[in-house]
């Protein structure tokens, strides 16, 4: 017979870990993409430059990322610290690191220069093996988000969110 209880009610101490870890990755990454997308929308020639780079998406497409991104990355990143639509926000979440993850890696298959114009001024994100691991950790961050351990209803704020 399987027990159907939830996994923290056997690990009291994991639903801890758990919970601080929900809140700390929820409001690191909603401080990043708030923080990157207020800064391209400061200076976004780096991301002009980068985009433009790219030779095989039409420029229609290259435009819409450009004028588009900065606003997108705020509203998620706002909406991820409310918890509006949480199941949802954090699946764009993780699909927008995604993307960050492969154009890294992509930009440094095919040894693309400068920088990516990620974070401004702020940081250094030329293509390499340090942007790669960088945006891999925050795909890890937004996949720990999205995942939900056996029958866990409670979350830090004690209320139901998936």
């Amino acid at each position: 017979m399987v027990n159907k209880k939830s996994f923290f009610v056997h690990y009291p101490m994991q639903k801890i870990i758990y919970n601080s870890g929900q809140l700390l990755f929820r409001l690191a990454l909603a401080g990043i993409l708030i923080l990157a997308g207020y800064l391209k929308l400061q200076d976004n020639t780096a991301l002009f430059e980068t985009i433009a780079y790219i030779t095989w998406i039409p420029v229609w497409i290259k435009s819409l990322i450009v004028d588009w991104l900065p606003w997108i990355e705020i509203l998620v990143g706002g909406l991820l610290l409310t918890r509006f639509m949480d199941k949802t926000v954090i699946t764009i979440v993780l699909l927008i690191f995604t993307g960050f993850l492969g154009f890294a890696i992509y930009g440094y298959a095919t040894g693309m220069e400068g920088d990516c114009g990620c974070f401004g001024d702020l940081s250094d994100s030329t293509f390499g093996w340090s942007m790669i691991i960088r945006n891999g950790v925050f795909v890890a961050m937004a996949g720990f988000l999205f995942w939900k351990p056996d029958n866990a209803e409670a979350d830090i704020s004690g209320s139901v969110s998936r």
